[in-house]
């Protein structure tokens, strides 16, 4: 958890270094407006890309928990006899459902 809590930090510092560099651009380099133009729209694009990324890598991260989760949950419910069947289901289809919903938020971003 400290790990991705780092990663998360270095990359919110490279978007804002990202911004105030594109700022900064903007503001002490004269060109056209038409290079100005496409300057912003290249640097648009390619943040687009790399938030699509980070949600990308977000979405495997919540994946990748939930399929931990289910497996352990697996266990302890194979392990365990008094859990009871409709227990079993309830867990079964809660993770179903966190899944689709995983999937349906993978697909609204790509």
């Amino acid at each position: 958890m400290n790990d991705y809590t780092n990663e998360k930090k270095i990359v919110g510092a490279f978007f804002i270094g990202g911004l105030l560099g594109a700022g900064a651009a903007l503001l002490f380099a004269p060109q056209s407006g038409k290079r100005t133009r496409s300057d912003i729209s290249r640097f648009t694009r390619n943040t687009a890309y790399k938030a699509k990324d980070a949600i990308e890598d977000a979405t495997e991260s919540v994946q990748d928990l939930v399929d931990n989760i289910s497996d352990k949950l697996s266990d302890l419910a194979s392990s365990r006899h008094d859990i009871t069947e409709g227990a079993k289901k309830k867990i079964v289809n809660t993770l179903d459902n966190m899944h689709k919903t995983i999937e349906k938020q993978k697909a609204r971003f790509s």
